[in-house]
């Protein structure tokens, strides 16, 4: 037996996952309530408790996290938090993930989080299927590409989801005093957000940065498909080196910026349609997963922003 705990937030009725234990099985109901603030506790009988992921729906880390849990065909439970009223930096979620990002995984009352770490914990607990590749010279590959993910076009990406996507949107009616206490509890990403002015976001320098990381990216990827002959980032097996920068890649095609490969590296371009065809890649991308759906006047899809990726390009060709 097991206790899975969901915190409702500000809502008035909400749709939640229960166990039927008549009919042995999960259904969604609506359940209206009159606190503000209230917390379910629904008891699972019958089994393991159920996998619960907290995370954002446009957050690339969520997003790679739900491509494997999908990829496996594990059942989860979506307990979807709102950035906008910063669900992750309040007291009870510090207390799971105290680095105060998203996602954290939920196993047996046990918080994990860090994505790649997630997606390792996943390997090691559900094996039956294996997205870590049997050679171990590739899996060596593997990892080493998890950490140039993690260290290199992770925080890059960040740049252009901010000033083209319309994350910068949500800080320019905050005051000043409230933005800097926001900052403070982001410890890990504190540098981030002190390198932009909330008002007018990042510089063309800044931008362009930004750009020569994820060129060096899809230059990398294009290294590797062409090494390991394809048609996945390691050879013939689809593996947690795809589902890594995939959410990453697919964010720059979403805010218009696959100007930055389309005419170098043709082969990303077919890669990234490879992975966004997978089943279990369109179930992952919940609604709200694109930025183009959450800002639609603001963001414009695939080569939409190709004037800024000409410029970046002249830049370069000039310095």
């Amino acid at each position: 037996m097991s206790l899975l705990g969901l915190r409702l937030f500000g809502e008035r009725e909400i749709k939640v996952t229960v166990y039927l234990i008549e009919s042995k099985r999960w259904d969604s109901q609506k359940i209206s309530f009159e606190n503000s603030y209230l917390t379910l506790i629904l008891e699972a009988a019958l089994g393991d408790s159920m996998l619960s992921l907290y995370h954002f729906p446009q957050s690339t880390c969520s997003i790679k996290v739900r491509l494997l849990l999908e990829e496996k065909k594990l059942e989860w439970q979506s307990n979807q938090l709102i950035s906008s009223e910063h669900h992750h930096l309040s007291d009870w979620y510090l207390k799971l993930n105290p680095n105060g990002v998203v996602p954290t995984l939920i196993d047996d009352d046990l918080p994990i989080f860090e994505s790649t770490s997630i997606l390792e914990y996943i390997e090691d607990k559900y094996s039956e299927t294996n997205f870590r590749l049997a050679n171990l010279f590739l899996r060596s590959q593997m990892r080493a590409f998890l950490v140039f993910v993690d260290v290199w076009p992770t925080p890059a990406v960040r740049t252009p989801s901010f000033q083209f996507g319309g994350l910068l949107k949500k800080f320019t009616a905050m005051s000043d005093e409230k933005f800097s206490s926001l900052v403070k509890k982001r410890p890990l990403k504190a540098e981030f957000y002190n390198s932009f002015d909330k008002n007018r976001g990042f510089s063309d320098s800044q931008i362009f940065s930004s750009f020569d990381v994820i060129v060096r990216t899809v230059k990398r990827m294009d290294e590797m498909l062409q090494k390991f002959g394809g048609p996945w980032l390691l050879g013939k097996d689809y593996s947690l080196a795809d589902m890594a920068v995939l959410p990453l890649i697919d964010r720059m095609q979403d805010l218009g910026l696959d100007g930055l490969w389309l005419d170098t590296y043709p082969s990303i371009t077919d890669w990234l349609s490879r992975a966004q065809q997978r089943p279990a890649t369109i179930k992952s991308y919940v609604d709200g997963s694109r930025l183009s759906e959450q800002f639609p006047d603001l963001v414009g899809g695939a080569g939409a922003l190709s004037d800024f990726t000409d410029a970046y390009f002249k830049v370069k060709l000039e310095s």
